[in-house]
């Protein structure tokens, strides 16, 4: 169901619903939070972006979920750098927010958002987009996702976008195919890889 599926007047109420749905680590797909360091463990995610992130960026982490990597692209672009972390579980939001108040870190602002309503981040003014585990657990509203990415983009920024399909995920081979056509893919981007580096179409 993307947002041409979604009758006039019904947008607040399947906002709702996803919220409500994104609250529940198995829908949203970012696991319990006592399980999420085992994940990333087996997640090579982080390793692929490392040599596109530097110092002084300004990163997203798009569905950020309990925060670790958001903590770990902090360190990778320095007090001189920013990382915003967003997710749409407020839980988790709260989560970040306490670690973050504990560490002193400034360079952290975690934010309670849909991935689809990125307006508290100005136009081109993102260098890397970190969309792990994103796009393949949005029930609703994927298009208008993939839009903000390339809104704030900037025009040499780089994304790195994850897929799959049922019953794991909602991205199908024929949306993700799409998607990609709508970007530079620079690594990966196959439907069997579910995930790639792209950049900006000049």
């Amino acid at each position: 169901m993307d947002v041409e599926a979604v009758e006039p007047g019904e947008e607040e109420t399947v906002r709702r619903q996803e919220e409500a749905r994104t609250s529940h680590w198995w829908f949203s797909k970012r696991g319990p939070k006592f399980l999420s360091p085992i994940f990333r463990l087996m997640d090579p995610a982080l390793q692929r972006v490392k040599p596109y992130i530097k110092k002084g960026q300004v990163v997203v982490d798009l569905g950020c979920g309990w925060g670790y990597d958001a903590f770990e692209l902090s360190d990778l672009v320095g007090p001189e750098g920013k990382v915003y972390a967003v997710d749409l579980g407020k839980n988790a939001i709260q989560s970040i927010q306490k670690k973050i108040d504990r560490s002193g870190r400034r360079n952290i602002e975690a934010c309670a958002s849909s991935a689809s309503e990125l307006g508290f981040i100005k136009d081109r003014s993102i260098d890397f987009v970190f969309a792990n585990g994103l796009l393949c657990a949005m029930k609703y509203y994927r298009p208008l996702a993939v839009d903000e990415i390339k809104r704030i983009l900037k025009l040499s920024g780089k994304a790195y976008l994850t897929g799959g399909g049922p019953p794991f995920g909602y991205l199908d081979q024929a949306e993700w195919e799409n998607i990609m056509q709508g970007f530079n893919v620079e690594r990966g981007g196959s439907y069997k890889e579910n995930w790639a580096v792209v950049s900006l179409t000049q």
